[in-house]
């Protein structure tokens, strides 16, 4: 197996603790009230069966993606605009207008805002190397 690169260690990782953090929600959730608002938090941020799927499907997703280059960009990506479209909602709910139907607080949305960035750095990151591995294809052939 080749050496892994910074952007797939910061995809494992990134899907590590999204997957973690949603295996923790159901342990405190569990799946009552799937899309509902509650006071139900791990450490302050706040969690609902919605989001704890949301963050093991894209967590796991990522993680898995990161062993390949060309998957990570893709992956990646698609978890990037994800997350970084959940922390907007997030930020919408501040409106009284909005339902939460994620169930956010600050806390949980400056997680999604880390998240979708990171998922963003591993996807371009993967993007770059495999660029990088052409270019390198080409000046040995």
């Amino acid at each position: 197996m080749n050496r892994l690169r910074w952007p797939q260690k910061l995809a494992i990782s990134t899907g590590a603790l999204l997957a973690l953090w949603g295996v923790a929600g159901f342990f405190v959730t569990g799946f009552s009230s799937f899309a509902g608002e509650s006071d139900t938090s791990i450490l302050l941020l706040r969690v609902n069966p919605l989001q704890n799927t949301i963050h093991l499907v894209f967590g796991v997703a990522l993680a898995l993606a990161a062993f390949r280059l060309k998957a990570l960009s893709g992956v990646g990506l698609l978890t990037a605009i994800m997350f970084l479209v959940i922390f907007g909602l997030g930020l919408a709910r501040y409106d009284d207008q909005v339902v939460n139907f994620l169930n956010v607080n600050p806390g949980s949305n400056a997680l999604h805002l880390f998240a979708g960035f990171a998922a963003l750095a591993a996807a371009q990151g993967a993007a770059w190397c495999r660029q990088c591995d052409r270019v390198a294809a080409l000046k040995t052939s």
